[in-house]
C-alpha cells in the first residue's frame, strides 16, 4: 500500500511540474515574435507526461 501511495504523489508532482513548463512555455509564446519554439516546449512536455502516464 505504501508503494502505491509513492506513486500517487509522485505522478502528482510530476503532472504540477508538467502544468508549470507548459504554462510558461505556452504564455511565452504569446509575447514573441517566433512562437512556434515555445509552443513545442510546451506541446512536448504535455506529450511526454501522457506517455509517461500511459506506459504505467
Amino acid at each position: 500500500m505504501k508503494v502505491l501511495n509513492f506513486n500517487i504523489m509522485k505522478n502528482l508532482i510530476l503532472f504540477f511540474l508538467t502544468c508549470i513548463v507548459a504554462t510558461g512555455a505556452f504564455l511565452s509564446g504569446l509575447t514573441m515574435e517566433n512562437p512556434l519554439p515555445a509552443f513545442i516546449v510546451g506541446f512536448v512536455v504535455w506529450m511526454f507526461f501522457l506517455y509517461r502516464m500511459a506506459c504505467k
